[in-house]
């Protein structure tokens, strides 16, 4: 009889980070990470549930990722689930935002299964895909808070983070990050989403 496989949840994995629970702001260390990675340079539709949604090209990172679970499943013996919807903003406006999209990944993940899942995806679609990337990030010091309510007031809770940076001493990037825990489901009111926003330490 075939045992049946497990599925791993990095989002208990990495609990501090996707199941943070509402606090002050705090100094958090993320830990080295694999993530698929898409640089957007578009506007963004800000009342959908959930997230922002690029309105000017496609983002299709997670249809690469779906593809990975197959793969890793199927080779591997290692099943896992879908991780929240990531954003690095560079320069985030109403106009045109400059950002990464991103979602985290297992560290089993190969530039081979990679490009095996993209050409999937790309003849599914029949068309090429935009410039993807799989990068294995270091580990890194930030200072992170979870931001309760609609994330388009997520400003709110950077203001909080640079404030408290600037009163410890800390330098930070200009760059931010944003997790989007809530599902993108409209049964899911503004004033329960949940954003963790994050902003790395410099050295």
């Amino acid at each position: 009889m075939k045992t049946k496989i497990i599925t791993h949840d990095h989002r208990k994995i990495h609990s501090d980070i996707y199941r943070m629970k509402p606090g002050p702001v705090s100094v958090r260390k993320i830990p080295a990470m694999s993530y698929i990675t898409q640089e957007m340079n578009t506007a963004y539709r800000m009342d959908w549930a959930g997230r922002p949604e690029p309105i000017d090209e496609a983002w299709l990172v997670w249809k690469v990722v779906n593809q990975l679970k197959n793969i890793t499943k199927n080779t591997l013996d290692y099943k896992f689930t879908l991780m929240p919807h990531e954003i690095l903003w560079h320069e985030k406006n109403d106009e045109r935002s400059l950002a990464v999209q991103m979602m985290q990944v297992p560290d089993c993940i190969t530039e081979e299964m990679f490009e095996e899942a993209k050409l999937h995806v790309a003849k599914n679609l029949k068309s090429e895909l935009p410039r993807m990337e799989l990068i294995k990030s270091e580990s890194v010091l930030c200072v992170q808070k979870l931001h309760i309510g609609h994330y388009r007031d997520t400003n709110e809770t950077l203001k909080e983070i640079f404030g408290f940076a600037e009163q410890e001493g800390y330098k930070l990037d200009k760059s931010y990050r944003e997790i989007y825990l809530t599902p993108a489901m409209m049964c899911h009111k503004p004033a329960t989403w949940k954003t963790v926003v994050s902003v790395g330490i410099h050295n």
